[in-house]
């Protein structure tokens, strides 16, 4: 393989789809409501957002709008039960580094 050819996958891989949901997630837990949260459901999972909204001492939509990043960026999943959603982690690869380094 030629030198560029090499620079044009290496460059193709950089744009793949795995690299930006990454990123994504790295981004969306660096915010500290968010890791908390995080925390929070790893050692509590199934917890509406009013209560994790009193335990992180965060507003109930500023909750709802950092639950729903995690919720986006594959972290987090939502089970509505009646007029309630209750939250918990994703069990992947990401939130099992994730919860070691917490626990570190």
């Amino acid at each position: 393989m030629t030198a560029k050819k090499s620079l044009i996958s290496i460059k193709r891989k950089l744009k793949s789809s795995s690299v930006k949901r990454c990123a994504k997630r790295h981004n969306t837990v660096g915010d500290p409501s968010c890791m908390k949260a995080c925390y929070l459901l790893h050692k509590h999972p199934d917890l509406s957002v009013g209560e994790v909204s009193e335990l992180i001492d965060l507003s109930p939509s500023a909750t709802s709008r950092c639950l729903c990043k995690l919720k986006d960026s594959d972290i987090i999943k939502g089970t509505k039960q009646a007029q309630t959603v209750r939250y918990c982690l994703k069990k992947n690869n990401f939130t099992r580094n994730l919860i070691n380094q917490l626990e570190e």
